[in-house]
């Protein structure tokens, strides 16, 4: 199926910290304000690259990736009060903070479409002067896996990264986003169909 494309999927931003599949365990608030700014900072730390890779397959141009991630966390910081006994651990509710962040940077995306022009101009220089065929491949494997995904509405490009790149279950998924079962393994079909017709279009040409 997709299986060349998202073999990529772990080489941007690795995260070291992340385990074969996301934690779901609930997490405690800290009792001091300054206990609760060192859980944040910790989390932070943790959580960085799972965002920003999440946002790039979200549909977040890399140019911007770096400040929409910085407001993913702006957003999170304020609502950390909300994070008590939640159920699950903090990737879920970070990942429903990040679809929010995309589904805004593309409605502004739609308003400025030459800005998001000069970003893709940039990036296609970057991946000109780059040095090394290793990176330039890799460059071309996510630019095919961003273009095969691009084709996805959000709700079916949410349930297809968590499911398929995230590699979190079905019903995961579908607590995430609140969402009944029956519609994440819908979505997930015919978002599967989608990427693939997208793909084989695109080695067409």
């Amino acid at each position: 199926m997709t299986t060349g494309i998202l073999e990529v999927r772990e080489r941007e931003r690795v995260d070291p910290l992340r385990p074969s599949r996301p934690s779901l365990r609930a997490v405690t608030m800290p009792a001091t304000q300054e206990d609760r700014a060192r859980s944040f900072r910790g989390l932070y730390d943790a959580h960085v690259p799972f965002v920003w890779r999440v946002l790039r397959r979200l549909g977040v141009p890399e140019a911007e990736a770096d400040d929409r991630t910085q407001e993913v966390f702006v957003v999170a910081y304020r609502r950390f009060a909300e994070f008590e006994e939640r159920g699950h651990g903090p990737r879920p509710w970070l990942f429903q903070i990040a679809l929010r962040v995309a589904s805004g940077a593309r409605r502004q995306r739609r308003r400025h479409p030459d800005q998001d022009l000069a970003g893709s101009v940039a990036l296609e220089q970057q991946a000109v002067d780059a040095p090394q065929i290793a990176a330039l491949e890799r460059q071309e494997a996510l630019a095919r896996l961003d273009g095969a995904l691009a084709v996805l509405p959000l709700g079916r490009r949410a349930v297809f990264v968590l499911h398929e790149i995230e590699e979190l279950t079905a019903p995961e998924v579908a607590d995430i986003l609140s969402i009944p079962l029956n519609t994440v393994y819908s979505r997930l079909r015919v978002a599967r169909e989608e990427v693939e017709q997208a793909i084989a279009q695109g080695e067409a040409r």
